[in-house]
């Protein structure tokens, strides 16, 4: 006999406010690409409009697009 989970179906799906700020944060684009397993180079050439200029000399990008998550 098999048994089957049920879940809950009448509680909705609350994000977690500390996960989300987390994952809004602005990491450097060498982490970002660590995040996702490719080079520098790569991620600027697939992603040029995730990049965030955080000064005049640095790049950042989200860790939410980094791990490529939705909005």
């Amino acid at each position: 006999m098999r048994r089957f989970m049920t879940h809950n179906r009448t509680t909705p799906h609350r994000p977690d406010p500390e996960r989300e700020r987390w994952l809004d944060a602005i990491v450097s684009i060498q982490e970002g690409a660590q995040l996702r397993s490719v080079s520098v180079d790569s991620l600027k050439r697939h992603s040029p409009d995730k990049l965030i200029r955080v000064s005049t000399r640095r790049l950042g990008i989200r860790r939410r697009h980094a791990l490529m998550l939705e909005d």
